[in-house]
């Protein structure tokens, strides 16, 4: 691996932890590995840079062959196990591979929502497919994770819910979320409602640990689900704001933030009736 050279998207923290932990556990070489914003015109000139933004590149400075996506991955760690790259190819995998390595990059900037650096622009294209099929996946996930919340958790919270009326605000506030973003420019909907399911996933995510504690525990009082869903809740809020800031909306569409701030207050009123 000596000849090659990874460049990432230093914009992108999914792509700068995955790069250095190549890095780290001896797959490249430190040197091996560059940024979009500090390479060399020559090595810039190397690669398809319209490409670059969708599927990260690998570049072999001795024969000039350029590997991208999952291909360069592939290229990366069969260099250590072989077997990888072997089954890495086998033709419905790869396509399989391809298809996830899709729908993360071209997600990658509403997965983190990082603040965008000085330097060259790594924003990949708008892929309306991937967006809606990111939607998708992750109302499903946030939908069946709502089963486990309330069989372990809410019953033994200040809330006083069953299945079916936390389901039934669930997709209320979906419904909202659609309403919204159809009252808005196709682009700037589809963002809208990207991040608003980030927010939605990271906090089922979030909701994983106390799920478990609840499964495995016999707690005594409810006391420590209210603390931990009160702190929750201060987290989403300020993770929410922070998304709503990075794709601009705190200033251009300040109603939507009071529409849902109202509904945040009216879902916590409503769950403890």
């Amino acid at each position: 691996m000596n000849s090659k050279i990874i460049v990432y998207d230093d914009n992108c923290p999914l792509c700068a932890a995955y790069t250095s932990a190549f890095v780290k556990t001896g797959f490249i070489d430190k040197e091996g590995r560059k940024d979009f914003s500090s390479i060399s015109p020559e090595l810039s000139a190397k690669i398809d840079l319209h490409k670059s933004v969708n599927e990260i590149p690998l570049i072999d400075t001795s024969s000039n062959q350029v590997w991208y996506g999952i291909d360069a991955l592939l290229e990366i760690m069969g260099q250590k196990f072989p077997v990888i790259k072997t089954i890495g190819n086998i033709p419905p995998l790869k396509f399989l591979l391809q298809k996830l390595y899709k729908f993360i990059s071209y997600n990658r900037r509403v997965i983190v929502a990082a603040s965008k650096k000085e330097g060259f622009d790594c924003t990949p294209d708008f892929n309306i497919r991937y967006r809606l099929l990111f939607l998708f996946v992750f109302l499903v996930f946030n939908s069946w994770m709502l089963f486990p919340l309330q069989e372990y958790v809410l019953g033994k919270s200040v809330f006083n819910s069953n299945i079916i009326k936390l389901q039934a605000v669930h997709f209320i506030f979906v419904f909202i979320n659609i309403c919204i973003a159809v009252s808005l420019h196709r682009r700037d909907g589809l963002e809208y409602l990207g991040q608003i399911n980030m927010v939605a996933l990271m906090t089922m995510l979030f909701c994983i640990p106390v799920i478990l504690i609840n499964k495995w525990m016999v707690l005594q009082d409810g006391l420590f689900n209210s603390f931990y869903f009160g702190m929750l809740a201060f987290f989403v809020l300020h993770e929410y704001l922070r998304r709503m800031k990075y794709i601009g909306f705190n200033h251009r569409y300040k109603w939507i933030l009071r529409i849902n701030i109202s509904c945040l207050v009216a879902f916590i009123s409503y769950m403890m009736i």
